[in-house]
Parts: C-alpha cells; sequence; structure tokens
C-alpha cells in the first residue's frame, strides 16, 4: 500500500520570498522542514546556526540537488536536499524520513547537522556501491600504500587528523599528501616483483616551491588472511576508522568522502591480503632521476615511466632524517 505523500497540502513558496517550510515535527529541538520551492518540487531543510556549519563537503547524487548554504534574510545556515526527479518522490520521502530520525536524536546542534550530511553519504554509498567498479589488485596495494603512511608515518608523528587532512592522493592530486613544508608521494610495490616503481605523471615528482619533496616506497609481501600482521584493504579502512573516531570523530566524514572519492566501497570483495615489510624514504632533489613538466620543450604530456630503485640510492635518508621533516611546525 502507498504511503500518503508527507509534501501532500504543502504549496509552492513564492520566488521572492524564499522557502516556506513546514516544521517536520512539533517539539523536534532542531529546525528541520519540508517545503516546496517555486517550482513545486520537494526540499527538506535543516536550518542552524552559522557556527555549526561543517566543512564536510556533500555528495553528488543523481536527481537530487544537496547544499549547504547561508539564507540571506537572517545570516542562518541551511542544509537541503532537493528532488529535481518527481517521479522518484516515495524513495525521497524514505530518503527524508531517514534524514530527520537521525537528526532527532542528535545532542545538539553541530551533531545534528553532522547527522544530516552523514546520511546524505550513507545514502550515496548505498545508491552507488552496486555501480562502483571495484579496485583492481594494483590499485587495492596502491591504496593500503597510502593509509599505511597516513597511520603509520605522519600520523605518528603529526597525528591521525593532520594525516588525512593532508591527504590528496584520494582526489587525483599530483602528490598523495601536502603538508607545511613537505610534500609525499607514496608507492607500494610487492616483494616478488621487479625492484621499480611505477610512475604515473610528468607532475608526481615536481619540485613544489618552498617545499622538500619525499618519495615513499613500501614493499609489501603477499600473506595468508590469518598469517599475524596480514591486512587486507578492509583490515586498513578499519584501522584508520578506529584511530580518527578515537582521536579526531569530527573527522570521520572527511575520511569516508575521500575513501570513496579513492573508489573503496566497504560492500566490495578486495583478494589483496599482505604484511608490511619495509620502507625506505628518498628525497627529491636537483640530479634526482625523473621526468618533470619542461623536460621537453613543447614535448609529450602525462608521462608515466618505470624507475628502478638502484637509480636512486643516493638519494636515500633515514627514518631520523624523515622525522625532522614531518615535525616542521604547521
Amino acid at each position: 500500500m502507498k504511503s500518503d505523500d508527507p509534501w501532500k497540502g504543502i504549496e509552492a513558496s513564492p520566488d521572492t520570498s524564499g522557502l516556506i517550510g513546514h516544521l517536520v515535527l512539533e517539539g523536534l529541538p532542531h529546525e528541520v522542514f519540508r517545503a516546496r520551492d517555486a517550482l513545486g518540487r520537494r526540499i527538506l531543510f535543516l536550518v542552524h546556526d552559522r557556527a555549526s556549519m561543517s566543512s564536510t563537503s556533500l555528495p553528488k547524487m543523481a536527481g537530487l540537488e544537496l547544499e549547504a548554504d547561508l539564507r540571506k534574510d537572517d545570516g542562518k545556515a541551511m542544509l537541503s536536499v532537493r528532488l529535481e526527479n518527481q517521479n522518484d518522490a516515495d524513495i525521497f520521502a524514505r530518503f527524508c524520513d531517514d534524514i530527520v530520525m537521525t537528526v532527532k536524536d542528535a545532542a545538539n546542534e553541530t551533531t545534528a547537522v553532522q547527522a544530516f550530511i552523514g546520511r546524505t553519504w550513507k545514502w550515496h554509498a548505498l545508491l552507488k556501491g552496486a555501480r562502483k567498479k571495484t579496485l583492481s589488485r594494483q590499485d587495492q596495494l596502491g591504496l593500503i600504500g597510502e593509509l599505511h603512511t597516513m597511520n603509520d608515518d605522519i600520523g605518528s608523528v603529526k597525528g591521525i587528523g593532520t594525516a588525512l587532512e593532508a591527504w590528496r592522493g584520494s582526489d587525483g592530486a599530483p602528490k598523495d599528501f601536502e603538508l607545511s613544508g613537505i610534500c609525499i608521494e607514496c608507492k607500494a610495490r610487492g616483494a616478488s616483483s621487479r625492484s621499480k616503481i611505477r610512475i604515473t605523471s610528468e607532475h608526481q615528482l615536481a619540485d613544489v616551491p618552498g617545499q622538500e619533496l619525499v618519495l615513499l616506497v613500501h614493499t609489501f609481501a603477499a600473506a595468508e588472511k590469518d598469517e599475524v600482521g596480514a591486512l587486507g584493504l578492509h583490515d586498513m579502512v578499519s584501522l584508520i576508522r578506529l584511530k580518527v573516531d578515537t582521536e579526531r570523530p569530527d573527522l570521520r566524514l572527511m575520511l569516508e568522502e575521500k575513501l570513496d572519492e579513492a573508489g573503496y566501497e566497504n560492500g566490495h570483495e578486495y583478494e589483496v591480503v599482505v604484511l608490511h615489510r619495509s620502507t625506505e624514504s628518498f628525497l627529491v632533489m636537483q640530479g634526482f632521476p625523473r621526468i618533470v613538466p619542461g623536460n621537453y620543450q613543447e614535448g609529450p604530456i602525462e608521462v608515466s615511466y618505470d624507475l628502478p630503485l638502484v637509480q636512486i640510492t643516493p638519494f636515500e635518508i633515514g627514518k631520523q632524517e624523515l622525522l625532522q621533516l614531518l615535525e616542521t611546525p604547521e
């Protein structure tokens, strides 16, 4: 049996006076409203103080428009989700009911905002998961290497929050991590593979003005799931989530957003299981063998190449020197 439309009886808002909202539940401690815009499209929105605004972005979802904005009349902040295709009104109602019930249990306005955004990301993951391509074995190993760098190399010195905020590899930036005074590019290789790494762009090892550039090479050995210390991608993600929840719970949504951008999906099966064997650190500086923009005048772009580790041995630095570079004040 089809349920009643929660937007039934709500008239379209006039063009000139913004949205005319209907409070969702009487006695709800947070200001959640249903409304229709000037075109009659269904909207759910949360009104809150500017001080409670979140830096976490909203997902992009087909058929929905999600916005975080400031109201012109009183300067208050507003989170909203608008249904573009009215044929999906039934599922939109369930989506909004889920948001309302989650926000209702929030202890304060800040957590209410986080709850609203969090549910949008949960639904985004649910709807997208079936369509997302499973990461290849090499991509799984590469993501394990980036998360290892975040947790063990940067997080152990700067804290997991700083390491997470510095992570750029998830969005395809030239460098995997960008911190104050230092950029880090990390590579993951199998212990039984040839002693080389793959550089996938002429920008990966390019200098950054005012920044030191370090190349980390992680070596992993294939392992069985029951071996002590063995980790798969789901295991590595669980470790990171636990540390973020413990040290910086305010950044949990940022972590989920970045994992999604990196292609990770909770429901996928990942077959790569490894043991971390070693990490070698190299300081990229004058004389380092590399291809960077400007090597060839009007030459090729999007250059990929293999770099034998033996060629960069003279640029290897010890753990103590890496720690000193990481300890640069923010």
